[in-house]
C-alpha cells in the first residue's frame, strides 16, 4: 500500500481528531511494517522533534533471505500533544519514502540536522532527506486533518463561525500548521501525496 491509499482510507473521516493509533494500526494492517515501537526521548536540543530508524532483523533460518521489519518512532517526551501527534504521524510517514529520500548513516545525519534545524535553507546544502523531512508534515497533516472534514473547517473560518485556534484545539495540532492547512490545504495536499516533495 502507498501513502494516498493512506490519505484515501482517512479521507472522508469527520470524527476528529484522528487518533494516532488508527494511523499505525492501518500501517500494520496494510503494510509489512508490523513493529512499530514508540519511546519518548528526552531532548537536548529544542529543534530535535522525532526521529524514524527501520531496522530490518534476519528471522527463519541462516541464509533464508527473511526479514522482519522493525520500525522506532522517536519523539520529545516534553512534546505538547498537539505537537506530540503531528512528530509521530509525520515519522510513522517515512515508511512509505522512496529510497535515498531518508539518511541511512551518520554521514546522512550530519548533513541532514542542519538542514533540518537552520530556519533559512540559504546557507544550507539541499539535498532529497532534507526536502522530504520538511514535507514530513504537510504528509501527515493530509492524514491528520483529512480533506472532507478540511473543506468543512475551512469554511467554518471563513464565515466566521469558528477561528483557526479553535480549529486546532479541536483537532489537537498545531496551530501554525492547521492554519497553513485549512488555507492552502487543497493545493498543497496533491503535491506532497504525490511525491513531488
Amino acid at each position: 500500500m502507498t501513502l494516498v491509499a493512506l490519505a484515501d482510507s482517512f479521507r472522508h473521516v469527520n470524527s476528529l481528531p484522528i487518533a494516532v493509533n488508527d494511523v499505525l494500526s492501518w500501517i500494520k494492517e496494510n503494510t509489512d511494517y508490523k513493529i512499530i515501537e514508540l519511546h519518548g526521548v528526552e531532548r537536548r536540543h529544542k529543534a530535535f522533534r522525532g526521529a524514524f530508524k527501520r531496522t530490518a532483523i534476519p528471522v527463519g533460518s541462516l541464509y533464508s533471505g527473511e526479514i522482519e521489519i522493525h520500525v522506532q518512532i522517536l519523539y520529545g517526551k516534553d512534546l505538547p500533544s498537539d505537537w506530540r501527534r503531528l512528530v509521530i504521524v509525520k515519522e510513522a510517514l517515512h515508511i512509505f519514502d522512496p529510497p535515498g529520500s531518508c539518511v541511512s548513516t551518520p554521514e546522512g545525519l550530519k548533513r541532514l540536522i542542519p538542514a533540518i534545524i537552520l530556519p533559512e535553507l540559504k546557507h544550507t546544502e539541499i539535498f532529497t532527506p532534507a526536502l522530504n523531512d520538511k514535507a514530513g508534515s504537510f504528509k501527515a497533516m493530509s492524514i491528520l486533518l483529512p480533506s472532507d472534514a478540511r473543506v468543512l473547517l475551512a469554511a467554518a473560518v471563513e464565515n466566521g463561525s469558528r477561528t483557526v485556534e479553535e480549529i486546532a484545539r479541536y483537532v489537537n495540532l498545531p496551530e501554525a500548521y492547521v492554519d497553513i492547512w485549512l488555507r492552502h490545504g487543497a493545493e498543497l495536499e496533491p503535491v506532497f501525496l504525490n511525491g513531488a516533495v
